[in-house]
């Protein structure tokens, strides 16, 4: 059982593993238990860009802070990702070319929040809160 962590929310090396698997096709965190169908490429849309500024528009932690973002030559990833205390991704992105910025200069290149970082991060905070 997860237990959490004084000042800091929950253990998230025990909380993920215990709450999510990833899919081993394409990556997608899912709740252990539930199903899971693998997105179709052909069907599902990226987000557009007016999607994107919205979420960069409701992020409301500060610009200061340290993000991570994938850096590839390949497709342009758009989502930045919210870090631990050991600088390391909240979610279980699994790149090793990912590249810290300020939150405000990841936004202005144009990538918006992760929404699974955003949802682990403000699970954080209300286990803390509490």
């Amino acid at each position: 059982m997860t237990h959490a962590i004084e000042e800091v929310g929950p253990d998230l090396t025990e909380a993920i593993p215990e709450t999510f698997d990833v899919c081993d096709n394409c990556g997608t965190p899912t709740i252990q238990l539930s199903s899971h169908t693998c997105p179709d490429p052909e069907t599902v849309d990226d987000p557009t860009r007016e999607d994107l500024d919205i979420r960069i528009k409701n992020d409301r932690y500060p610009e200061h802070e340290t993000v991570l973002v994938i850096r590839s030559t390949g497709q342009r990833s758009y989502a930045y990702h919210e870090t631990d205390e050991n600088d390391d991704p909240l979610c279980p992105v699994d790149h090793d070319d990912l590249t810290q910025l300020a939150r405000r200069e990841a936004q202005a290149q144009r990538y918006a929040p992760c929404q699974f970082c955003q949802r682990i991060r403000r699970a954080n905070e209300e286990v803390t809160s509490q």
